[in-house]
Order: C-alpha cells, then structure tokens, then sequence
C-alpha cells in the first residue's frame, strides 16, 4: 500500500490465561490473548456464553487452570496432558475433562471396544508391544502349563476335574504315562493303554473311559 496503513486491534492481552468476561464483549466480538503458554482467540455466542477457537492446549496442567481473567473452560475445548506419556486427549463437557473415547482408551467405560481393559489392547500391553509373541517364542506357556497354574483356569470349566488335580499339567510336562495295565482309577488321570483295548484313558467316576 502506498498510503499508511490503519491498524485495527481488537480486545487483546498478552498475559497467560486471560479470558475475557462475559460482561467484557459483545455477542460476536472478538477478542484475542496471544500469550505463548495458554492464548486463544475467544467470542462471546448468542447464548451468551464466551467460546475459544484455537488448536488443542498441550501443557502438563489443563488450559485456565490458574485463570487470570474469566475462570473456566468453553465447551468443546481439548487438551492434550503432556505428562502422561499415554497422550490422552480430552475435551471439556461443559463441567469436567472427559477423555476421548476411542479403540486403544485405557477404560472400558470410554473405549468403542469391549475389551478395553488396559491390558489386552488399550495399552498395547500385550498385543502391540509384541508381548504376546516374546511368550510363545520363549516357551514361556509350556512353562505356565507345568507349574500347576493351568489346573487353576480350567477348574471352573468343564475340565476342571483334570486341572485342577494338577496331573494335566504333570502329563504336559512330562508325556502321558504309557501302561499295559490300567492302574487304580485316580482323580483327572490321563494314561495310554498299550495292550488288549489301546487308547487313551481318562479317569473319571472311579473308573476308567477310553476317550
């Protein structure tokens, strides 16, 4: 321009925090705080309720969290902890922060999945991280089956008998018994019958059935 040019300003602070009140700004004035650690560009809605328009706040405390003019937070605004090493994005409902509900939310409560239970695939804990295959390519679950721990699952299914004996996890270990007679019937016995009627035996009611 070859004329000195006008400046307009509208309200304006530079100080953090600074929101404007509602009794400060007209409905759709404008009004802006251009600090670096918490600014916005904020109007005042037909409701007469003052709105923030800017990207979403990034900060280890909420935005206003310590306001130095209007107190509180517009609905709809986010923010993004950053230190929690999660990242987890929320938004102001009008009375609280509520996190985001998505697949990977560490609670079921906000999660579009049912499974989110913070172990399985919220925290990429087990599946992601590659957790699951460390213990399968470790032996690691042969090592769970020997120890007694998988009586303890299967005891309230329809195998518990044999679990929860502890001999499913002994036969795991170290192979099914090989016997040419059957021996006294025992609770969750597990034995190969290698003459007359062969096969596998299972212990079961005090005796033995040839599965």
């Amino acid at each position: 321009m070859t004329s000195t040019p006008v400046t307009l300003l509208s309200k304006r602070t530079g100080n953090a925090s600074d929101r404007p009140l509602p009794t400060t700004v007209q409905a759709g004035e404008l009004a802006l705080c251009f600090s670096a650690a918490d600014g916005g560009l904020y109007f005042k809605d037909s409701a007469g309720s003052v709105r923030k328009v800017t990207g979403t706040h990034y900060a280890t405390s909420a935005p206003n969290a310590t306001p130095a003019g209007q107190a509180g937070n517009s609905v709809g605004e986010t923010w993004v902890d950053s230190s929690s090493s999660a990242y987890y994005l929320s938004v102001w409902n009008g009375s609280s922060w509520q996190k985001v509900g998505a697949g990977f939310s560490d609670l079921a409560a906000t999660a579009n999945v049912t499974i989110a239970s913070g172990a399985i695939v919220a925290n990429s804990a087990i599946v992601a991280s590659g957790s699951l295959g460390a213990v399968l390519a470790s032996g690691s679950l042969g090592a769970i089956s020997a120890s007694g721990s998988l009586g303890a699952v299967l005891a309230s299914g329809s195998l518990g008998s044999i679990g929860a004996s502890g001999s499913l996890e002994a036969n795991v270990a170290s192979g099914i018994n090989v016997v040419t007679t059957l021996p006294a019937a025992y609770t969750g016995g597990i034995v190969y019958l290698n003459a007359g009627a062969s096969g596998l035996y299972v212990s079961a009611n005090g005796g033995w059935i040839l599965t």
